[in-house]
């Protein structure tokens, strides 16, 4: 049953990346400054944050692979109306009001399909598995990237949105295979995790440590900027062409299955949250070096480290929330979360739509690295302060006691 999991997952995953892919490539493409792009990404973060919490309520009410059938023919109907719309209308206009509907629909699988793992798999096999889910995304990731590199160079745009199509139809059809019958968890299938990102107390609860909640945001937000202006970078700053963007995709998704592989070894199923922190500050760094680099084949490299460092975090960060919340709060859980990364992001978004071509890419991505660094920096020193605080605290009382 999890074989068919993984199978419509990768389909998702492929359908979804070639949806993005010739999106933005066309965008950039067709003479639109950065802002445009920005613009477009924004109008589906707001979907996406309109959507999330509506999601997770839905994900806790219903058959979780009913819900990600009604996604996938909801996204197949999206892409196949897009690919009509670059026919008959500005490439612009019809790629905007597509995303707005398909980041709807996207989002709901996503919600559902993550909400199914804790129900499918043991709970010391959670990293594992979580793994695997994210090695088939990024090896769906990696087939979308250089085959719609390839059609964007070698024929109709809309043929890329013709394969996105296909793909979400197999991914259709392999979900309600998965299987026969998916479980419910009772409240405390929970177990407390001894970390350095301290869990909430309480049976049954639903909030979630707040260094968790920033770590995810900006490790969201990174992936994010990276789409939003990875193709302008390509184009303006390394003049490169399609099959170079698609290549960097390749990258990104090739780092992010070396790195996933190594997470579903049996010596890596207590990873836990103590490492998110580190891997947030390890972005944050590569993403500063793409300003003074600029270069081909440095950017090959830097890709591959964003891509391993986007996964490892969010597989942590998942099993982080399947460890710490009931089943029964799961999808509401990761809805508020994922609300609180597009709230971030749409922030984001409109800085980069006021600013245009004026912030360069590599510009852009050193700004937001330097910001990820400061974030690490400033939550490692709040830690050291308070536990300086509580140590001082501790010693009178304890010389009271003595005494």
């Amino acid at each position: 049953m999890r074989c068919f999991f993984l199978l419509s997952v990768f389909f998702a995953a492929t359908g979804r990346n070639a949806y993005y892919v010739g999106t933005i490539w066309i965008l950039a493409a067709s003479d639109n400054n950065a802002g445009f792009i920005a613009l477009f990404l924004a109008l589906g973060s707001i979907s996406e944050f309109l959507a999330s919490a509506p999601a997770g309520y839905l994900v806790d009410r219903f058959d979780r692979r009913m819900l990600c059938t009604v996604a996938d023919v909801s996204r197949i109907v999206v892409v196949l109306t897009t690919s009509a719309a670059l026919i008959l209308y500005s490439s612009y206009y019809a790629l905007c009001g597509s995303v707005i509907f398909y980041a709807m629909a996207d989002r709901l699988y996503l919600a559902a399909s993550s909400a199914i793992v804790p129900s499918i798999t043991r709970l010391e096999r959670l990293v594992a598995l979580n793994s695997l889910a994210y090695v088939a995304m990024q090896a769906g990731n990696m087939l979308a990237a250089i085959a719609a590199g390839w059609l964007l160079s070698a024929a109709p745009w809309a043929s890329c949105f013709l394969l996105a199509a296909v793909t979400f139809a197999i991914s259709m059809l392999s979900m309600p295979r998965s299987a026969d019958h998916i479980r419910t968890l009772p409240v405390d299938y929970r177990r407390p995790v001894q970390a350095s990102l301290k869990a909430c107390e309480g049976e049954g609860t639903s909030r979630l440590p707040p260094l968790l909640i920033v770590s995810y945001v900006l490790i969201y937000a990174m992936g994010m900027l990276i789409s939003a202006l990875i193709s302008k970078f390509v184009l303006q700053e390394l003049q490169g062409t399609s099959l170079e963007f698609g290549t960097l995709e390749f990258c990104w998704a090739a780092g992010a299955i070396i790195s996933m592989l190594i997470l579903t070894l049996r010596r890596f199923s207590k990873a836990d949250g103590r490492f998110i922190p580190i891997i947030v500050l390890l972005c944050g760094s590569a993403m500063a070096v793409f300003y003074p680099t600029r270069n081909l084949g440095v950017a090959y490299a830097l890709m591959a480290i964003l891509g391993a460092g986007y996964n490892l975090s969010r597989v942590l960060i998942d099993v982080e929330i399947q460890r710490l919340v009931s089943g029964a709060k799961l999808g509401r859980a990761k809805g508020w979360m994922h609300a609180a990364c597009m709230g971030f992001s749409l922030i984001l978004y409109a800085g980069l739509a006021g600013a245009g071509d004026a912030l360069g890419p590599s510009a852009a991505f050193l700004a937001f690295g330097s910001g990820m660094i400061a974030c690490v920096a400033a939550g490692y020193a709040l830690t050291f302060a308070k536990s300086r605080t509580s140590s001082r605290r501790g010693l009178p009382s304890a010389r009271r006691q003595s005494r």
